[in-house]
């Protein structure tokens, strides 16, 4: 099991503890009260007294909207607050390092030294506000749903978003104090991947019974039974990202509600199976080390590990509030507005966010806000004025192309899924949607990102922010220049003029009627031409992705079809020498197939010239593709009816050829012809020979074959 082997490395070295961090730590430890610790003894009515003051731990979804607010301020300012070279948070990370912690895990001491460890931050949160109490996680709520990583606890409400960088909810943003360890790119924000594994799963409810039906604390120790500390490790696992290795895992806030919901498990089983003396002495046999013996230092605090057995936490501190379920008696759940009833097995179970698979659901009130239909939570109906598009785009704007993905790797179609685009000082702040009518050389979902225009040398910084049609954030995914693959990243790009180490390689374009053509690279004989993946893309759904597939998977939805109409357009160069005596206007163009007397085509020039470049003219031949055969074209440049002597110049892949004449071959197999760049679109003919692959500074464009100079 990967968490358990890598929770053991110790590649990340607690730094030195400054005076004043070591101050601060220590005032968080716990005082006991216990005659065990001051031989006092304390009567019936002293702790009766204390029960009233103790704050009340309860599910995460039970908090109020103020009790929301309240512990989010107080996590964020223990993250925002520094204490000489560290934040607090990070600092409290540090205490949970194998180093400084190395009897934490794996061990009888494992359960006392996490009830320390989060008592100390929560006493680190009341020194901000006194009033907040940490609350749990209690996955089995989410166990059973049909994706449990479509609860509504991963949403702004509450955890924030659950695929990828967290960028939702009271934790966004978050940076870490170390890059997460196992990734195969440079992440330094908090960063999740919830259910991202098939096979992983979080605690049950049968894990629970299980729990509660030993008889013997031994039997919740690593060394006798490993089942709790492991059942413990799902849900570090099935969340992912800092969360799945241990010694990182305190920089995600969800690492501390779920500790708190083993330690209330814990909790339940000292109250069902011990008394108040068995609860502080009752203690592993085999300790698998001395590290776990009882009277061992509980480090780095000052206490012992036996200490953490002490009832003080539960009769001084703090509480829990388990959660009520449901009955046939009383079918409603009470302790909160996110929970639903499962009338079958009667058990409250945790909302399923919009957008969110309710499969075998429908008719249950399993969704938060919306309504199982076909599977899905959604709205029965959405008025278009609730939708708000920005149809109104701002002058002085490039376009780029992106693409949103579905669960299945799929385009997202749906005309409400959009990319917000925002400058760095939110002067600029536009929303792209979804192309529901596509056209040529497009894909379906194809999204065009109108961005500011980059000028001078100055870079522009754009953030994005992606959502599918339900509002559910987007995993943005880039192309790496070196591997041709996606890798995750930061839904961010530098646009400047010029390609440099800072300039992202996207592709964009000013022009409104070239921006289908932008990934494309129409520089190649037909049968090889390609359209390029869009540099960034977002992925809507909480799996990771293996960046090749994905990459592959973007690339085999934007292919090329064979030209099929009889006839192609390929270009011609013809230029008028300085003592030429003719005026373009004047020329006419004709085209002879040698081998059928048939065809013959002339046009005006003025009418084939391209927009352009005046020197370029777009000529028409029979298609090889339909002949099946090789097409050896005359290319004859005519004034009032006479052929006009012209000099011939011809170059292949952008090099001279010695032996030049006007005649073209054109071919349905690569190579075999002379000029391999011709297309039946006229849409296209514009474009022809460009590559608008990747930064504009590196586009590039090659030469018709057939030069004329009259």
């Amino acid at each position: 099991m990967k968490w358990i082997e890598e929770s053991q490395s110790k590649e990340f070295k607690i730094s030195s503890i400054t005076k004043r961090q070591m101050l601060y730590l220590s005032r968080l430890e716990t005082n006991h009260n216990t005659n065990k610790f001051q031989k006092k003894k304390r009567s019936k009515r002293s702790i009766y007294d204390n029960y009233k003051k103790r704050l009340i731990r309860k599910e995460y979804r039970m908090l109020t909207n103020e009790e929301l607010s309240r512990l989010h301020y107080a996590m964020n300012e223990l993250k925002n607050r520094m204490i000489d070279n560290i934040t607090l948070w990070d600092l409290h990370i540090l205490i949970h390092y194998p180093d400084s912690a190395p009897g934490a895990h794996w061990g009888p001491a494992f359960l006392p030294w996490h009830r320390e460890f989060l008592r100390q931050f929560e006493n680190a949160l009341q020194n901000i506000d006194n009033n907040v109490a940490l609350p749990y996680w209690d996955s089995t709520l989410d166990y059973e749903l049909p994706d449990p990583s479509d609860s509504i606890i991963w949403t702004d409400k509450f955890f924030g978003n659950g695929n990828g960088y967290v960028k939702t909810g009271p934790f966004k943003d978050w940076t870490t104090n170390v890059l997460m360890p196992l990734s195969d790119v440079n992440i330094k924000k908090l960063f999740r991947y919830t259910g991202g594994k098939g096979n992983d799963r979080l605690l049950s409810p049968d894990d629970v019974d299980w729990i509660l039906k030993r008889n013997h604390y031994s039997n919740l120790t690593f060394c006798h039974d490993r089942t709790f500390e492991s059942m413990h490790g799902l849900s570090h696992v099935w969340v992912g990202g800092f969360m799945y290795v241990i010694r990182v895992s305190p920089n995600d806030p969800a690492f501390y509600l779920h500790h708190s919901f083993i330690d209330s498990i814990w909790e339940r089983f000292r109250q069902l199976k011990q008394s108040r003396s068995e609860r502080e002495n009752q203690y592993a046999e085999n300790t698998c080390g001395n590290l776990h013996l009882p009277n061992a230092q509980m480090k780095p605090f000052s206490l012992t590990n036996i200490d953490g057995m002490s009832n003080d936490y539960t009769d001084y501190y703090y509480t829990y509030k388990n959660v009520k379920h449901c009955s046939p008696a009383d079918p409603v759940c009470h302790d909160s507005p996110y929970y639903w009833c499962d009338k079958q097995k009667w058990r409250c179970k945790s909302k399923i966010q919009l957008g969110g698979s309710c499969s075998n659901l429908e008719g249950q009130d399993s969704c938060y806000s919306s309504i199982c239909i076909n599977g899905i939570c959604q709205y029965t109906s959405i008025k278009e004025d609730e939708i708000k598009k920005k149809k109104d785009i701002p002058s002085n704007v490039v376009w780029a192309k992106s693409l949103l993905l579905d669960s299945s790797n799929k385009p997202i179609t749906h005309p409400f899924a959009y990319i917000n685009n925002i400058d760095e000082y939110n002067s600029f702040n536009v929303t792209s949607y979804v192309e529901e009518k596509i056209k040529n050389l497009e894909y379906n979902g194809i999204i065009y990102l109108a961005l500011p225009k980059p000028s001078s040398g100055l870079p522009i910084s754009i953030t994005f922010q992606a959502r599918d049609q339900y509002g559910r954030y987007c995993q943005s995914y880039c192309i790496n220049d070196t591997t041709q693959i996606y890798n995750v990243c930061e839904p961010k790009i530098i646009l400047k003029m010029r390609k440099d180490f800072e300039a992202t390689n996207i592709a964009y374009t000013h022009s409104f009627i070239s921006r289908n053509y932008l990934d494309v690279d129409l520089s190649s004989h037909p049968s090889i031409l390609k359209i390029n993946p869009p540099y960034i893309i977002f992925s809507c759904h909480s799996k990771p992705i293996n960046g090749e597939e994905l990459y592959s998977t973007v690339k085999n939805m934007m292919q090329f079809s064979k030209p099929l109409d009889d006839y192609v357009w390929f270009r011609v160069e013809l230029i008028l020498s300085n003592d030429s005596p003719f005026n373009l206007k004047e020329l006419i163009v004709k085209v002879i197939d040698n081998d059928d007397s048939y065809y013959q085509w002339q046009e005006k020039i003025n009418k084939i010239q391209s927009p352009f470049d005046t020197n370029i003219i777009f000529v028409r031949a029979p298609n090889p593709y339909i002949n099946g055969k090789k097409i050896v074209l005359r290319i004859l440049i005519l004034y009032e009816g006479q052929i006009v002597n012209c000099v011939a110049k011809c170059s292949k892949l952008n090099e001279p050829k010695k032996n030049c004449s006007d005649e073209v071959v054109l071919h349905y197999i690569p190579y075999f012809g002379d000029e391999n760049i011709f297309t039946s679109n006229d849409d296209s003919l514009n474009f022809i020979g460009w590559k608008m692959v990747g930064h504009p500074s590196k586009w590039d464009y090659k030469l018709p074959y057939l030069s004329l100079t009259c």
